[in-house]
């Protein structure tokens, strides 16, 4: 009989082990359970992010369905969520936060020190407004701990890799906590130059560090003030190769100019949060500088024909005040709040043409131009969940959005045989306003404790702005979109399986696409389209036994150009580009009380439209990654790799008038990589 009562806390703690966690996520500006949310939420935990090695915002990717990132390397990376898309001309589309304070190039974030990342999928205009209407991740870092402990990580792997970080957390003094983060690493990158024999091509140099200090004021009062730093160096940018090459195209970049990459930021940012009563006070202050500079060589020829050079600054201050209820008790909870952002944006652009090279006989000369933006942006919100008959929960929520610009460009006086192609002296200012009113309502309903199906419906937009490179000055107005949808969130077997799918319909008006100059070689912003997407998404996690978890997920898109035409060509029913018609994931992690670990996942891209006339697609694709190591009571080591069958395919592609450039994707890489915890 003592036996077995000394059994049952273990078969208890067997069970607990057994069962998926539940998951409590910020992302909708108050904490709340993800099986509770009547919306299509990802989370990847820090636990996951090093089970499967993925060290960036577009890594995760890989594991989000619907969720797709056209990397161009350098920090011009834009992704599509349900096929609601950006480029490298407009606006994002998915807005990406760090602690509650969006972040510029976020896609190309380390996640350094990360305790999740959760990915809402659908717009978020109610609570975010501006430049979340495909999406928004939210990275949520970790917080300094009530003791002193520590970490240190080292990694090395193929084409020179290295990285190393540390992490130092605990306690000054009874009411103030510290948490320091550092992260270094170099890479001389996979892509190969025929001109000049390196294999430094996409070499990549880049230091991160993060202070974070906690005040615990009072019982009732906390604050955190969190310094973020980057330095990012890629000296030898050139990644790009034309298609049409035979070979490896990683081994096809052919360039007398390699061109470099630089980004420098610093983000400060003061959180506050105040309890009364049955109410909360939350406060977010920020302040964001960004200065970038990238030069390239444009043409992809080894000889100099056209170069391409950017310097750009951006100052952001924004401030966000919420008041909210706090009785997780009561049957109706609300948050309402007002944000103000002020931006402002110098870009200078230069571009060499050597026309004596293009064999037109005449001598080279340069276009540089000037461009000053300034951004204000307000808004209203709120936002209420009422729960009645006990399994019904009504939310609704209302933003109101207003945002000024401000525009200033100025273009030097360009040499002859350019003022003959059309580019002229020039100097532009304009100035312009536009609002929005963003509503959400969602109904969720609790047929059992582990069945919620529920229905939704969303607006969001993108803001608009004004073309500074061709087409000077003309305006392009915000875009829109309604999201309809349906799904379902459950959990089975004693919580050991996890299922959430939903289905969902978006619909697309004054659409900001990329319109092609007379002659081709250049883009200019405009609302010139019409679009609809729709599709499903399913998730599914499972832990069937003692030390082993299993997850995948599906996507599936059509999205379509609902009414397009540029001069005579109608496009209409055309595939929208650089949005994957499926992607897949499938993948399980194991660990033993011995301490072995093991990794594995699968990822499926589909097939990419690269144009909107779909003449060009990317070809789909797999890749396969793996991770096995032991882990210890202090130390952790490992071995891992990625793509390990080589899969060649591409990230990018782009038309260059008669020919197509491509951007070769990560081939296999391995590598070790070793934890000491203190």
């Amino acid at each position: 009989m003592l036996n077995f009562l000394l059994v049952i806390p273990a078969l208890a703690k067997e069970k607990t082990a057994m069962q998926i966690e539940t998951i409590t996520v910020t992302a909708q500006k108050r904490e709340g359970k993800i099986q509770d949310i009547p919306s299509s939420v990802s989370v990847v935990s820090d636990v996951q992010l090093d089970d499967l090695k993925m060290d960036s915002v577009k890594n995760i990717s890989a594991l989000i369905p619907n969720f797709y990132v056209t990397d161009t390397g350098a920090d011009q990376s834009f992704a599509s969520m349900r096929g609601i898309g950006a480029s490298m001309a407009g606006a994002p589309t998915v807005g990406i936060y760090v602690d509650d304070v969006y972040t510029t190039f976020g896609l190309d974030l380390i996640l350094m020190d990360v305790e999740r990342v959760e990915v809402l999928r659908g717009p978020q205009g109610t609570l975010y407004g501006r430049n979340s209407e495909a999406g928004v991740i939210n990275v949520v870092t970790k917080k300094p701990g009530k003791q002193w402990d520590g970490k240190l990580f080292a990694d090395i792997g193929s084409f020179n890799s290295y990285q190393g970080s540390a992490v130092f957390s605990g306690p000054i003094g009874e009411k103030i906590g510290l948490r320091a983060s550092l992260q270094y690493g170099e890479s001389d990158g996979w892509f190969e130059n025929k001109f000049n024999g390196s294999d430094e091509g996409g070499r990549k140099e880049e230091f991160n560090g993060r202070l974070h200090f906690s005040l615990a004021a009072s019982e009732n009062l906390n604050f955190q003030l969190i310094y973020d730093i980057c330095r990012r160096k890629n000296p030898n940018y050139a990644n790009f190769a034309f298609l049409d090459q035979p070979g490896k195209l990683r081994k096809n970049i052919n360039v007398d100019y390699m061109g470099e990459a630089k980004k420098n930021v610093d983000t400060l940012s003061l959180h506050g949060r105040y309890d009364f009563g049955s109410y909360r006070i939350v406060s977010i202050t920020s302040f964001d500088k960004v200065k970038a500079h990238s030069a390239n060589d444009i043409d992809l020829m080894p000889m100099d024909m056209m170069n391409l050079d950017i310097h750009q600054e951006i100052e952001t201050f924004s401030q966000e005040f919420r008041l909210m209820s706090a009785d997780k008790n009561s049957p109706f909870t609300w948050l309402v709040g007002a944000f103000l952002l002020h931006e402002n944006r110098d870009t200078s652009l230069g571009m060499w043409m050597n026309f004596m090279n293009m064999g037109m006989g005449m001598p080279g000369e340069s276009l540089k131009d000037q461009s000053d933006s300034t951004t204000t942006s307000g808004a209203i919100f709120g936002e209420a969940t009422y729960t009645f008959a006990d399994r019904f929960h009504l939310t609704l929520g209302l933003r109101y959005d207003r945002e000024e610009q401000e525009f200033d460009h100025h273009r030097h006086q360009p040499g002859p045989v350019l003022s003959m192609m059309g580019k002229k002296l020039e100097n532009i200012s304009k100035n312009g306003s536009h609002e929005a009113w963003l509503p959400k309502a969602a109904l969720r309903y609790d047929l059992t404790k582990g069945i919620s199906p529920y229905v939704s419906m969303a607006r969001g937009f993108r803001s608009g702005g004004y073309n500074a490179l061709e087409n000077l000055g003309a305006a392009f107005a915000p875009e829109f979109t309604w999201n309809y949808e349906a799904g379902i969130k459950t959990s089975f077997l004693d919580h050991r399986l996890q299922c959430n799918a939903a289905v969902f319909y978006i619909d697309w008006t004054d659409m900001q696409v990329e319109v092609p100059t007379a002659g081709g070689s250049a883009f200019y912003m405009n609302n010139a389209a019409e679009a609809s997407t729709k599709g499903f998404e399913l998730e599914i996690a499972a832990r069937p036994l003692p030390g082993v978890e299993l997850f995948a997920g599906m996507g599936y898109i059509k999205a379509e150009y609902e009414s397009y035409s540029v001069g005579p060509n109608i496009y209409d029913g055309n595939t929208i580009v650089d949005v994957p018609e499926m992607t897949f994931h499938l993948g399980g992690v194991y660990r033993h009380d011995s301490g072995f670990f093991a990794s594995l996942l699968y990822r499926y891209v589909g097939d990419v439209t690269i144009d909107v006339a779909n003449t060009q697609k990317q070809e789909d694709y797999g890749l396969l990654s793996g991770k096995i190591g032991y882990e210890g009571d202090s130390f952790d080591v490992y071995v891992y790799a990625r793509n390990i069958f080589n899969e060649e395919y591409t990230t990018r592609q782009f038309n260059m008038q008669d020919a197509w450039g491509g951007r070769a994707g990560e081939p296999l890489v391995v590598g070790t990589n070793i934890t000491f915890r203190f």
